[in-house]
């Protein structure tokens, strides 16, 4: 069976679903989406989410008029008409600048599209072991935007893959910033790190620095390379990842590359709380 878009105001089947050539998100990557995801099939700060959607909307001067109890409730609409309604599942909403004959000046209609997908399983023993990362030098044009030029990305998944990597850590001059798709932290001590300036502020990221202020000295600042080897613990953050220990940059061992205690403390932490608000009586 056919999983089920919003696509410009109709509910359609995925694979009805058409973007003529010349939209701006095609042609000139005019575009900007946000994900998240459920736990125990419900929401944790979606609000949060569409805040930041909509402020990404607002950078790119889209001219968009959909508001977000008409989000709320297109989502509710494809939740239904899921077949296994027990899963957990990402939501993806994606906004172009709509169809230009010129080929680069905005359409006053952009294309808004809502799709509900399959969540790709992590292997537990990332959790347990954790993973390593290498380091690449570069910066996103708009860090604090979800645009959907992740072209550099994407050619770095493959030297990542080739070095037993999974992922890598952006830097400009030696200044860490954030990895392809995750927020980064380092505890040195019990005092935890994590970039300020330059990154796309994730919920998941808000959520852990809120957390982490109950046990831990909390530090937003700068974080350059060299640093990494004052590290005692790493990890990245993300919607669907929560906390990846990592325990390897490029060459460097991080807690002789075994996942700390202080990482550890937290990922319990958030699991807690996620249990916690995914499951309030409403």
């Amino acid at each position: 069976m056919s999983n089920y878009c919003y696509f410009n105001g109709q509910i359609l089947p995925e694979d009805e679903v058409r973007f003529k050539v010349n939209d701006l998100g095609i042609l000139r990557g005019y575009s900007v989406f946000d994900f998240f995801r459920t736990y125990s099939t419900t929401f944790a700060h979606l609000d949060d989410y569409l805040t930041r959607f909509e402020n990404s909307v607002k950078s790119f001067d889209i001219n968009f008029q959909t508001d977000r109890d008409t989000i709320k409730e297109k989502i509710e609409e494809l939740l239904f008409w899921r077949a296994d309604k027990a899963l957990d599942v990402g939501v993806r909403l994606l906004m172009t600048g709509g169809y230009s004959e010129s080929g680069f000046h905005a359409s006053e209609s952009p294309n808004f599209l809502i799709r509900i997908e399959d969540l790709r399983p992590i292997s537990p023993t990332r959790y347990t072991e954790g993973v390593k990362i290498i380091t690449h030098e570069y910066q996103r044009e708009l860090p604090e935007i979800k645009t959907t030029n992740y072209s550099r990305a994407l050619v770095i998944a493959k030297a990542a893959q080739i070095q037993k990597a999974t992922d890598a850590l952006y830097h400009l001059d030696g200044n860490i910033s954030e990895c392809t798709r995750n927020n980064f932290f380092i505890f040195k001590g019990n005092t935890l790190v994590t970039p300020k300036s330059n990154i796309l502020r994730g919920v998941i990221r808000k959520i852990i620095i809120e957390l982490a202020k109950t046990k831990f000295e909390v530090e937003e600042r700068d974080i350059y390379l060299e640093e990494l080897k004052e590290a005692s613990e790493a990890f990245k953050t993300g919607s669907n990842t929560r906390i990846m220990p990592v325990v390897q940059i490029d060459e460097l061992k991080i807690h002789k590359k075994q996942v700390g205690n202080n990482t550890r403390a937290l990922i319990q932490m958030l699991d807690e709380y996620l249990h916690a608000t995914t499951h309030q009586t409403i």
